[in-house]
């Protein structure tokens, strides 16, 4: 009786033919991992240049139906067009609001693969992106038209714009999914190796946007019952040469640990050279499930970097938003700084501000500053309250501390001890968002290495632990949030905590 076989295809029906030995989870696995390629490689195409050009498009022609909808409406659309009298003005306007509009989609990361996990992320993160280019075209439709003619040119400009980006990616997804892999060359391709990555680089082939891949088979000193479902043993390594002399081979594919297999990989590429067939190997043989992203860097042979938190175009522009905001901020509210300052000196013996080490930046420190909510001996008094932490895990917290002052109290429940923080962010030391800067004390008791992930990125004045119950955490969920914030931030998700942190200081929750 004939064995049974299992299919790796994508969504266009091609693949490769695997036998098996009978029903197994490896069909499923493999369904998985060729699906996943393809969304892969649609978040590719949707960074691509032409993607970026239809979405400008879309927008001067949502702006061109907006603005003559009325004469559409009443039928002289086209006495209106050529009636229409194009200055160099409105021209100049057209052309601004194309470069903010830009802005735009680069702030909300439409076009940013890691952004696009999912099929499902174009689908609000577009509406949104072109719900902020009609928010900026409506106070320009205001000064030249009444307000409600103007309020539906808007609503109509964002559901054309919208419409048309997303029939946009909608026909990049066609494509990539049902168009381009009918125009794959063919490649036969043999890998070295039979292990757990033999079988993850053979169920990624169906992903392959080039090249329809055959498996001619596995070379390898003995069959591992990983790929020993999916194919024949063609030989050992020693027999390489042989193979490639006899049979045709398109590609061969090295799937070996390194540490292992060194001396077997570097006879393969030996022998493929001699060939003439090409050869990939696993430069990155190393993997993290953290990093963002990984580089490679040509400094005394090829470097491999690993990014373990995201960096790209944003955080340059969080940056500058950090200090322009901080700046504007201490300017606005300096009156409210110097009433502060007024009233801490006349409530309490001491300095108006408090400035503690702490961790900031890859565990570099610096010194916070806040105004004093504290007697003067604060710090020396820690040791003999210890015993009376009500947080859990390293963090001290309480919530009648005998050491805060009365004026201290009302600063503490309404966070304007934190304002001065601002001249951090304005030094650089800190961000307006991200996780909250520890002092010495709580650091030094910790006893995982995990949660050192917290000093990845900048320390903030507010973050995702601040908006979501503040003191009223325990430490680990705390953490937990600071992790979330770290491997998901976006400046979306700065601007909403940003907003939820008004929000918070007004209820005052968890503010003691």
């Amino acid at each position: 009786m004939a064995e049974p076989s299992i299919r790796v295809v994508g969504k266009d029906g091609s693949g490769i033919h695997l036998r098996a030995a009978g029903e197994s989870s490896a069909s499923v696995l493999a369904a998985r991992e060729a699906a996943a390629h393809q969304v892969s490689a649609l978040s590719r195409a949707m960074c691509a240049a032409s993607v970026r050009v239809a979405d400008q498009a879309a927008l001067v022609l949502a702006v061109v139906f907006s603005l003559f909808s009325s004469p559409f409406e009443r039928g002289e659309a086209f006495e209106h067009f050529l009636g229409l009298r194009i200055s160099m003005r409105n021209l100049l306007v057209l052309l601004g609001l194309l470069i903010v509009w830009r802005f735009f989609f680069w702030v909300a990361g439409t076009y940013q693969p890691r952004l696009n996990p999912s099929l499902r992320t174009p689908l609000w993160r577009v509406p949104l992106t072109a719900g902020l280019c009609a928010a900026l075209l409506c106070p320009l439709l205001l000064w030249v038209r009444p307000g409600d003619e103007a309020i539906r040119s808007c609503i109509l400009f964002w559901l054309i714009a919208a419409t048309l980006m997303l029939i946009v990616r909608a026909g990049v997804l066609i494509y990539e999914q049902q168009i381009r892999p009918n125009f794959r060359r063919r490649r036969t391709v043999l890998i070295c190796g039979t292990g757990v990555r033999a079988r993850s680089v053979l169920m990624g082939l169906p992903g392959s946007r080039d090249f329809k891949y055959q498996l001619a088979g596995f070379i390898d000193s003995r069959m591992q019952s990983a790929c020993s479902r999916f194919g024949n043993l063609a030989g050992g390594f020693d027999d390489l040469e042989t193979i490639l002399m006899r049979q045709p081979i398109d590609e061969v594919i090295v799937a070996l640990p390194i540490k292992s297999h060194f001396n077997e990989i570097q006879h393969i590429v030996d022998v493929c050279g001699r060939a003439g067939i090409q050869t990939q190997y696993p430069l990155l043989n190393l993997r993290s499930e953290v990093a963002k992203n990984h580089s490679l860097e040509q400094v005394e042979g090829t470097r491999v970097t690993l990014e373990m938190v995201h960096r790209d175009h944003r955080l340059v522009l969080k940056n500058l938003l950090d200090r322009i905001i901080s700046a504007i901020g201490l300017l606005i509210l300096s009156p409210l700084l110097l009433a502060i300052a007024l009233g801490i000196k006349l409530s309490s013996k001491g300095p108006v501000f408090f400035i503690q080490q702490r961790y900031g930046l890859n565990k570099r420190r610096f010194g916070m500053i806040k105004f004093r909510s504290m007697v003067t001996d604060a710090e020396a008094r820690l040791a003999a309250l210890e015993h009376l932490n009500e947080n859990s895990g390293p963090t001290f917290k309480m919530k009648r501390d005998p050491r805060i002052t009365r004026f201290g109290a009302l600063l503490r429940r309404t966070s304007l001890d934190e304002l001065p923080q601002l001249f951090n962010v304005l030094k650089g030391d800190m961000s307006l968002v991200g996780p909250r800067p520890l002092p010495l004390r709580d650091v030094e008791r910790f006893l995982e290495p995990w949660l050192m992930r917290r000093f990845s990125v900048k320390p903030g004045i507010t973050g995702l632990w601040q908006v979501s119950g503040r003191s009223n955490l325990d430490f680990s969920h705390a953490i937990k949030l600071d992790l979330r914030y770290i491997d998901h931030w976006s400046l979306i998700m700065d601007a909403e905590i940003l907003f939820r942190t008004f929000s918070a200081v007004v209820r005052s929750d968890g503010a003691y």
